[in-house]
């Protein structure tokens, strides 16, 4: 063989080698696809972010042995199930939840560390030791960054978890846009600006719809003459779209109250499918679904100035309400559309500049009665350690659509009762235990656990707490104060949802009570909400209420001593109709009176006439029950005649001033 046939020969085998390497490599090696670093879409009610592996072999992948980690000095910080595989040509998803993985869902994978949206890089690991990486710096807030259809990272406008990636991906995001005409109310119509830097174009929409590459492009100015919601965005072609800006424009509207513009997408509203406010066709209605959609939110203050505009997520919330027409929402900030806060003191008797979480509640249980009873009767618990969800009346339109009142409410979660506790940890934040009803199974925890309650609540039942140790044992994990005040304003104020109570824990604290939609209350004077909290046997089935403790405490002679002295003080303190409750009832009827003149004309569930009705009873009872309960707590405690009169003689004095039809000159 000739000198150039050997080379030749020798080359071609060289190149067959390297072909046959690269595909060895090809077929046995897996890929880091994507990555969301900054995520805001929610699944199952989380929103974890996420990494998604790629296995471009012919054949499925073990990943027994395999690991995965975003520290460069310990490649096996987090391995692999050894029954985790991915099929031939399939994605896998590994959620980076951290330590604090919420209602984990079977064969779900979740590391204990979390992705950074400042930037960081990964490691994948195979059982030889050998590592692919993939290093990502800077992420924007709800746009996955992997392989585009060149093989390189960048940007994705659309993340496709568990599916292929878009073809085209981008370097960077778009700037947000301004709408330079200030958001607000405006006589017949207004002329609305949008500006951006140079290099992007503008697109917006007027339907409440995102803007999309295809939307309207902005060419100028543009008058507006009804009330519409603009939303815009700037595109480049090498960027991601930017984030959305929105301003609503009231035209010949009036703001008797505070105003809030909710709006989004009208399918995640509106679509059979997808839409969160209807029925839709599945055996599940859509609105009984735990479905959490991206949302735009501006609040508009008294004089109509806007105070707050920012993206957030909502979703329906309540229960048996869901099905009205009218339904309550829960408000979300989230850090991947900027801000985890909502940052603006919303309430007159909070001094909080921010919120994590927010409420627009239609009432509920009340929508056709008074409107105003939860929010007036948390206001009278004032002043009694209580955790209650501080509110004020709001008119709202939704998708630019006038909807009518809402009651503006604090979210009660465990950042709102770390504000009231005085708790600025994060750590001991997150492990915040809130449960609700007799709390003795899974269903009722809303978060957390609620191992610790039902182990004292089993001990309340089997102990005699006369016994110091025993009663020592309650006390270092239940706070007293805290329920003996619970029950008690439940009782005066004839909580006939007495079941529906919730109960928190910090880490190292003990239990406490909050007050928690109590809308059922002053709505007759029944003797009933007295008796569920009063049981006289500490072993029996709970009716409602979670009463071993309170009913263990009570046979011992110097708590039951203790209740009944705080029965007088809170009713003192409290509940001096004409000192202390009327004024917060003409407050809140007073504010509500022009806001329900359009209100009943768009919801035809109440009439004026009737609800003015409806509150007036509501007083009445407010004023009426503190006297009666007295009666009805001594009945339950069997109280004679003789500790009656010294437990609650100068109590019932006062009573006969300030609660009698007459007020007090």
């Amino acid at each position: 063989m000739d000198r150039k046939r050997f080379l030749f020969t020798a080359m071609c085998i060289l190149l067959l080698s390297v072909l046959l390497f690269a595909c060895a490599q090809a077929e046995n090696g897996l890929v880091i696809n994507e990555v969301m670093a900054s995520n805001a879409t929610f699944t199952d009610g989380q929103s974890y972010d996420w990494v998604e592996i790629y296995n471009p072999a012919s054949a499925q992948v073990s990943l027994k042995g395999w690991h995965l980690s975003n520290d460069p000095y310990q490649l096996k910080k987090w391995a692999f199930p050894d029954t985790a595989k991915i099929a031939k040509g399939g994605y896998l998803i590994v959620y980076c939840a951290g330590d604090n993985v919420q209602d984990p869902k079977k064969d779900t994978l979740y590391t204990p560390f979390k992705l950074s949206a400042d930037g960081e890089e990964l490691y994948l690991t195979n059982p030889k030791g050998e590592t692919v990486s993939l290093k990502f710096g800077t992420q924007y807030g709800n746009v996955s960054y992997g392989l585009d259809g060149k093989g390189n990272y960048r940007f994705l406008e659309t993340a496709t978890p568990g599916k292929k990636n878009d073809s085209q991906g981008y370097t960077g995001q778009a700037p947000i846009p301004v709408i330079e005409t200030a958001a607000g109310f405006y006589k017949d119509s207004v002329t609305v600006t949008i500006s951006a830097p140079e290099g992007v174009e503008i697109r917006y929409t007027t339907d409440c719809n995102t803007p999309s590459r295809e939307s309207k492009l902005y060419t100028g100015p543009f008058k507006v003459s009804k009330t519409t919601v603009v939303r815009a965005r700037t595109f480049a072609s090498n960027l991601v779209g930017s984030p959305t800006a929105g301003s609503t424009f009231f035209i010949n509207e009036e703001a008797p109250a505070a105003v809030i513009s909710f709006y989004t997408d009208d399918a995640l509203l509106y679509s059979n499918k997808s839409g969160m406010m209807v029925k839709g066709s599945g055996k599940t209605a859509n609105y009984n679904k735990d479905w959490e959609y991206p949302f735009q939110i501006e609040y508009f203050d008294q004089d109509g100035v806007r105070q707050i505009v920012q993206m957030c997520t909502g979703k329906i919330a309540g229960h048996s309400s869901r099905s009205l027409r009218q339904k309550s929402f829960s408000i979300y900030a989230r850090s991947a559309f900027g801000s985890d806060t909502f940052d603006f003191n919303f309430f007159d008797n909070r001094e909080y500049t921010s919120y994590s979480a927010l409420q627009l509640r239609m009432t509920n249980s009340d929508y056709r009665s008074c409107r105003l009873r939860d929010c007036v009767l948390m206001e009278v618990s004032e002043g009694l350690g209580l955790y209650y969800q501080a509110g004020r009346p709001v008119v709202m339109y939704l998708n630019g659509e006038y909807y009518g009142h809402y009651n503006l409410r604090e979210k009660a979660n465990k950042d709102s009762l770390a504000q009231w506790e005085g708790i600025t940890d994060k750590k001991v934040i997150a492990g915040c235990d809130i449960i609700e009803g007799t709390g003795m199974n899974e269903t009722s925890i809303i978060r957390g656990s609620n191992d610790d309650w039902v182990e004292l609540m089993n001990y309340c039942k089997k102990n005699n707490l006369n016994d110091p140790e025993k009663l020592q044992y309650v006390l270092d994990r239940l706070d007293v104060d805290s329920m003996f005040n619970y029950v008690i304003f439940s009782s005066v104020i004839g909580n006939y949802d007495s079941g529906n109570v919730r109960y928190y824990r910090f880490p190292g604290e003990k239990w406490k009570f909050m007050l928690h939609d109590v809308e059922a209350g002053c709505m007759n004077d029944d003797e009933a909400p007295v008796s569920t909290f009063l049981r006289s046997s500490k072993t029996a089935s709970a009716s409602k209420f979670p009463h071993w403790a309170l009913t263990a405490l009570l046979q011992v002679p110097e708590y039951k001593d203790m209740f009944m002295r705080r029965v007088a003080e809170i009713i003192e303190s409290n509940f001096l109709y004409y000192k202390d409750v009327q004024p917060i009832y003409l407050k809140w009827h007073d504010a509500l009176e022009p806001i329900l003149q359009r209100h009943v004309k768009k919801f035809n569930h109440i009439n004026l006439k009737d609800w003015e009705t409806n509150v007036n009873a509501s007083m009445y009872y407010a004023r009426i029950r503190p006297k009666k309960v007295i009666n009805y707590i001594c009945t339950n405690l069997k109280v004679n005649k003789t500790d009656k009169a010294a437990y609650f003689g100068e109590v019932l004095e006062l009573l006969e001033i300030y609660n009698g039809k007459n007020p007090p000159k």
